[in-house]
């Protein structure tokens, strides 16, 4: 096999090594798993805006646009969970409430009827990490759950799950992180449909996973070696 043989097999096998691994992996975690991220949305800057958008809600302007149908609250301050307990902008030190991994202030809250509709967050830029800190209304005895969506740049689903959070009835500010990770920035768009839910937290990044990018430097070097190796006879 000549160097051009080796040079396409090895690019061949990068591909297909990225390929295999740009589907999502499903974050679901006690806290922010996330990494250096790019940009954390608090909501923390609004104070009950009732809309169903568009809302420019990151931190540099454009950057991440949030939309929902029908209305949601863009930073709410007290949300009644039902059996899941209660959420609210964490408490001054002397008012016994403990911080905890979303207690950093407002947050935002949806108010579908029927626990039908879906709220959005566009990237101007794509992403290949997104995740925030959910709960949401649940019922004694009633099953629930939402769904979580990664879009593309064309609006296409890349991937989707449903998750329900659970927590205790007398919990505060309790919840899961939930979102996507994957290899390639390729995430335009997070939904969240089907659901009666609060989140906070928004977290984006744009790193590719280490295994990827430790494969790709792998295989050029492997190629580069080759080709000294060739040149040398």
């Amino acid at each position: 096999m000549n160097i051009h043989h080796i040079q396409r097999a090895t690019v061949a096998l990068i591909a297909a090594a990225a390929a295999a691994s740009a589907s999502a992996e499903q974050i679901v975690a006690d806290t922010n798993t996330i990494a250096n991220p790019t940009a954390v949305v608090t909501f923390n800057l609004f104070d009950g805006l009732v809309t169903t958008g568009p809302v420019d809600v990151g931190p540099v302007p454009g950057q991440i646009i949030f939309s929902s149908v029908p209305f949601a609250t863009v930073g709410a301050f007290a949300q009644d969970l039902n059996e899941n307990g209660l959420w609210g902008a964490r408490g001054t030190p002397d008012s016994g409430l403990v911080s905890t991994p979303t207690g950093d202030g407002n947050f935002l809250s949806s108010a579908f009827v029927g626990g039908r509709g879906e709220v959005g967050f566009s990237f101007a830029t794509p992403v290949s990490s997104v995740g925030a800190f959910f709960n949401q209304f649940q019922e004694e005895g009633v099953a629930n759950s939402m769904l979580l969506i990664a879009y593309d740049g064309a609006g296409n689903i890349l991937e989707s799950f449903g998750y329900s959070v659970n927590t205790a009835f007398d919990s505060y500010n309790e919840g899961k992180f939930l979102g996507f990770s994957r290899a390639t920035a390729d995430i335009y768009g997070f939904g969240i449909a089907d659901g009666t839910f609060v989140l906070d937290n928004l977290t984006v990044a744009v790193v590719p996973e280490p295994g990827t990018t430790a494969l790709m430097f792998a295989g050029l070097g492997l190629v580069g070696w080759l080709a000294r190796r060739t040149a040398a006879r």
